[in-house]
C-alpha cells in the first residue's frame, strides 16, 4: 500500500519539476510598452488595411502618451485628447479620441502589439475581412 502512494508522490514531484523548468515562464507577465510610449513624441510612419495605405492622413501629427492614460495629438497647433490603455498580459493596447476627426477615430481600436523597439512600435488589428496596421516612431 506504500508503495503506490510513494510512486504517485515521485511521479507528481517529477511533472511539477519538469514544468517549472520548461514552460511555466510563458505565463509570465510580458514586458510592457508604457514606459517607452510615456517617453516621448511619437509621429505614425504607417497606417494601411489590405487595400489601402493611408499614411498620409497621419502627416503632420504628432502624439504624446501620457502614463494615467490621456494621448494628445496635434497637427498644425490644433491638439485632439483621447485615451489609451495598454493590456501587456495580452500585449494589446486600446486608443481612444473621443468626439475627434475622422482620421483620428481611425485609431479608435483594441490593437495587436506586434513588434517594439526603442524607436518604434507597430500595432495590427485583424478581423474576418481586413488586417490594418499601425506603426509609430519616436521623434
Amino acid at each position: 500500500m506504500k508503495k503506490p502512494l510513494l510512486l504517485f508522490a515521485i511521479k507528481c514531484c517529477v511533472i511539477i519539476y519538469f514544468a517549472a523548468c520548461t514552460s511555466i515562464d510563458k505565463l509570465a507577465v510580458s514586458e510592457s510598452i508604457t514606459p517607452l510610449v510615456t517617453k516621448g513624441t511619437w509621429k505614425v510612419n504607417c497606417f494601411s488595411n489590405i487595400n489601402t495605405d493611408n499614411t498620409c492622413d497621419f502627416k503632420d501629427y504628432t502624439f504624446t502618451f501620457n502614463k494615467a492614460g490621456s494621448v494628445t495629438a496635434v497637427k498644425n497647433g490644433v491638439s485632439f485628447t483621447g485615451h489609451w490603455i495598454e493590456d501587456n498580459i495580452s500585449k494589446k493596447i486600446t486608443i481612444h479620441f473621443k468626439n475627434s476627426n475622422a482620421v483620428l477615430n481611425g485609431l479608435n481600436k483594441y490593437w495587436d502589439i506586434t513588434s517594439v523597439t526603442n524607436d518604434g512600435i507597430s500595432f495590427e488589428k485583424t478581423s474576418e475581412r481586413n488586417t490594418e496596421k499601425f506603426y509609430i516612431t519616436a521623434l
